[in-house]
């Protein structure tokens, strides 16, 4: 209510306002016109008339101003509601200006914040904007860019199916690229890639070398690892000696080592067979042909390569024969390992890899040791039947055959080497005599020319421990007159028909043998049985 008496009466005084003017506008040209009548000489009618109407107007503008008021209060009081929401709108609006004037004072704080967010903006919008249409140009290019980042699958693929010739042309492919544009990330995916590849490449490569391949393969194998530079030259060498010094020792580890007769067989056969073909290969694939003076001190040092490797795998080999060698312990299968070994270095000669001179020592101590080890079961076989041997008469057929030296002479008149049948009556040297007989049998299927003098020295200390065992078997026990009798016999059966009956056989075994026994050291010995 007390918005609406405000809103009257402000609209009152309005009025009253604009009334006020126009009675002062009237009264000031009324005057005017009386002034003018006054001044002049002779008023006319016409200007009588227009004094009347001037005479007359204050009243006209009285009744015009009360109606006009009548007409604002009428007004007013049917649009009452027009001025109340003026008033609310005018409220409003100063309300709301000042609340502009508000905003206004933060908009204007806010505008340095403003440019420099459009600043940023606009350099995003840039940015964006060079994405955009770097990836126009990725879109136009798609198929190409599918083919490049797919390289390194395919590669891998390739590699897979052991296809190396396009592996490694997609390898030099990506590697130029890579070189072409160096910055690029993809591209340095696309190389990391490559290489991680390339590496399992190289190791499937150095793999084959691990395995049984032949001289083709090897060539090719060999080739590839060139085409990737993977290794310089020397490098290259030495790996592919260790890849196939890995692929022997695989081979050697296969085999079955219990039993050291075939074990020491099957290992000679490995060495005869593979390191031949590894020799091969090397020279094929790694060719010192240069004979120039620069390049002279390198082609030897790179071929020296080859020889240390021979080397460092014919010890290994001199390593395992001295193990297992002395375990054969019959002269059939020593002979038969010895033949063995001997073709091997006759196949090894044609590739200048000749050990034999290292095997024949071997095989003369393990010989000479077998030989010594039947001499020393056939000595203690003689002293075992020595100490349980009765001194009694033999049955008289024994006595049919030829005695003594005569025994002796007839077996060496018909040119054979059957034992003495006079042995017969004295079953020690019976038994001593088989158990040489038997060491020499071992001998001769290994009786190495350089083995004549200690084999023979072997034999005649046998036959001085069987004297000295027959002199210290008199002096240690108490024989009655018939069994000294017999032991007698037993004495000189030694001296006279089994050291002549021994170097004859020893002489069949080395030519020129029957000199290493001698008789009279036997002889020497016994002389102390009479004593």
């Amino acid at each position: 209510m007390s918005t609406l008496q405000s809103c009257c009466r402000t609209a009152w005084s309005g009025c009253a306002r604009w009334v006020r003017l126009f009675s002062t506008a009237s009264v000031r040209t009324c005057s005017g016109v009386a002034l003018a009548s006054v001044c002049g000489k002779s008023p006319s009618a016409k200007s009588i008339r227009v004094l009347h109407s001037f005479t007359q107007e204050p009243e006209l503008l009285l009744e015009e101003r009360q109606q006009v008021e009548r007409s604002i209060q009428t007004s007013a009081l049917s649009h009452y509601h027009a001025f109340i929401d003026s008033a609310n709108c005018l409220s409003v609006v100063r309300e709301q200006l000042s609340k502009a004037c508000e905003g206004l004072e933060i908009l204007s704080s806010s505008v340095p914040d403003l440019a420099t967010t459009f600043e940023s903006f606009s350099s995003d919008a840039a940015a964006v904007l060079t994405r955009h249409t770097a990836n126009k140009q990725l879109l136009g290019q798609q198929s190409t860019l599918l083919e490049l980042l797919d390289a390194p699958q395919l590669m891998d693929t390739c590699v897979r199916n052991g296809i190396f010739d396009e592996a490694l042309d997609l390898h030099a492919f990506i590697m130029r690229v890579g070189l072409l544009h160096p910055d690029l990330p993809v591209v340095k995916l696309l190389v990391s890639q490559a290489q991680a590849v390339t590496q399992a490449m190289l190791g499937q490569l150095l793999q084959r070398l691990r395995t049984n391949i032949q001289l083709p393969e090897c060539l090719r194998v060999v080739g590839y690892l060139r085409r990737m530079a993977a290794f310089s030259e020397a490098d290259l060498r030495l790996h592919f000696l260790g890849c196939r010094e890995d692929w022997l020792g695989q081979l050697i580890a296969e085999l079955d080592d219990t039993d050291s007769y075939e074990y020491v067989k099957q290992l000679t056969d490995v060495h005869r067979l593979h390191l031949f073909d590894v020799v091969m290969q090397y020279r094929a694939i790694f060719f010192d042909g240069a004979t120039a003076q620069d390049t002279k001190a390198a082609n030897v040092r790179e071929g020296s390569v080859l020889y240390t490797w021979v080397q460092h795998r014919i010890a290994h080999y001199m390593t395992a024969m001295q193990r297992h060698l002395p375990a054969v312990e019959e002269g059939t299968n020593l002979a038969s390992v010895l033949e063995h070994c001997m073709y091997c270095c006759s196949s090894l000669s044609r590739v200048h890899i000749d050990f034999s001179s290292l095997m024949q020592p071997l095989f003369q101590l393990c010989t000479l040791r077998l030989f010594s080890s039947r001499l020393a079961i056939a000595v203690d076989a003689f002293h075992q039947r020595l100490d349980s041997h009765k001194w009694v008469v033999m049955p008289s057929p024994m006595h049919n055959k030829p005695t003594g030296a005569d025994a002796a002479g007839a077996s060496g008149q018909n040119g054979e080497l059957s034992p003495p049948y006079v042995l017969m009556e004295h079953v020690p040297l019976a038994v001593f005599l088989n158990g040489v007989l038997s060491a020499l049998n071992e001998l001769r299927h290994c009786a190495l020319l350089p083995l004549q003098k200690p084999a023979g020295a072997l034999l005649q200390s046998a036959l001085e421990q069987v004297a000295s065992s027959l002199v210290h078997y008199k002096h240690t026990r108490n024989l009655a007159d018939t069994e000294v009798a017999l032991f007698m016999a037993a004495t000189r059966a030694l001296s006279d028909v089994v050291v002549s009956y021994l170097a004859r056989c020893f002489g069949s075994v080395f030519p020129g043998g029957v000199t290493q026994l001698s008789a009279a050291a036997v002889t020497g010995i016994l002389k102390d049985v009479n004593s």
